[in-house]
């Protein structure tokens, strides 16, 4: 689960560099009605700020043991802020990529404004559209984490078991213990 901790630490900083370098830009402000800059950055202070609950919660799990064996709690209490504040953002997406275009043609003063954002370093040659992406990628990537973080689990769970079962010969229980490993994993399969 070491991935998902710096997975989350990594896409915290990029938001920070949303929030903080573009967000809060007020030479970009000016350029914008605050209908438009509600459209183009919609909630993602509180994205952030739910990643960071989240990234804590993390932290701490990491504090109590080297050995994290479980998040799933961890998950599962953030899912409903996530899916209150994921949803909207993601229905905003189709607004906001049409307003980034829309302006980057109609408003030189916002082209000029962020062009010199874009160019300073924080940004590490990535452009506003690139951050205003990531919450949409992290669920994907999220998903997966999990997802390869159970299969690792699971996998090393029945290397331990066939290493001391394969040791006293009983192969024959070392396949019980998987069956049913993977019966209780899928109880509604016969």
């Amino acid at each position: 689960m070491f991935e998902l901790i710096g997975s989350e630490a990594s896409y915290l900083r990029s938001l920070g560099v949303a929030v903080g370098h573009f967000h809060a830009s007020t030479p970009l402000k000016r350029t914008l009605s605050k209908m438009e800059h509600h459209i183009l950055f919609s909630n993602v202070r509180r994205v952030m700020a739910a990643s960071e609950k989240f990234l804590m919660d993390l932290e701490m799990r990491l504090g109590e043991s080297v050995l994290i064996t479980q998040v799933g709690d961890i998950v599962l209490q953030h899912c409903p802020e996530f899916h209150k504040l994921y949803v909207p953002y993601v229905t905003n997406m189709m607004y906001q990529e049409a307003l980034v275009n829309q302006l980057l043609q109609q408003n030189r003063d916002f082209l000029y404004s962020l062009k010199k954002l874009e160019g300073d370093p924080v940004c590490q040659r990535r452009d506003l559209k690139s951050f205003l992406v990531l919450p949409f990628q992290r669920i994907t990537r999220f998903k997966l984490l999990l997802e390869v973080g159970i299969w690792f689990k699971k996998n090393i769970l029945y290397k331990i078991i066939y290493k001391n079962y394969n040791n006293s010969a009983s192969y024959t229980k070392f396949y019980k213990v998987c069956v049913c490993a993977r019966i209780s994993e899928h109880p509604e399969t016969d």
